[in-house]
């Protein structure tokens, strides 16, 4: 099963990084790396993996930036069996889910796999939200007699996302 998504692998162990991007890349996922805020990407990641394995908690430094600057992405903790209270700061700074290290790949593939469905799900109920709203903006208009206005508002949508023929503006 291919993965299609974008991953971002935080560490400052590289070989840890590079063993994991080439994993993910075989499942079929576009992968960047980053060691510090300066490396971070901005949108369009869709799974963070956070590596708080070998800094006592000091990858979480990072949490709140990744949080901001990739707001819908998935954060997936990757952490070691002793590092507790890491773990608990990180879930309550945002992080999404954990891994425990050592870890085998079935269970890596799942985790992402997981956070990839429940994102997609999120970004649906966002999309049903906003036609929603988008349609009573235009009915808002359309009751005060401002029919092209509301034709314009459902037409912006659908120049965005076409399915049907937009509306045709009173003459």
């Amino acid at each position: 099963m291919a993965l299609s998504a974008t991953a971002l692998i935080v560490s400052l162990d590289p070989d840890f990084s590079q063993t994991m991007k080439n994993l993910l890349q075989r499942w079929g996922m576009a992968v960047e790396v980053a060691a510090e805020a300066a490396d971070l990407p901005g949108n369009g990641v869709d799974v963070v993996l956070l590596d708080i394995r070998q800094q006592e908690g000091g990858g979480l430094t990072l949490l709140p930036t990744i949080r901001m600057r990739m707001a819908e992405a998935e954060i997936i903790l990757v952490n070691r069996p002793d590092n507790i209270q890491p773990s608990i700061t990180g879930m309550q700074a945002g992080a999404d889910d954990e891994i425990i290290s050592p870890f085998d790949t079935d269970s890596l593939k799942n985790k992402i796999s997981a956070a990839i469905q429940y994102r997609r799900k999120r970004q649906g109920k966002r999309s049903l939200l906003k036609r929603f709203e988008d349609a009573m903006t235009a009915i808002t208009f359309a009751q005060a007699g401002e029919y092209d206005t509301a034709v314009e508002v459902l037409n912006e949508r659908k120049e965005k996302y076409p399915s049907r023929p937009p509306l045709k503006k009173r003459k």
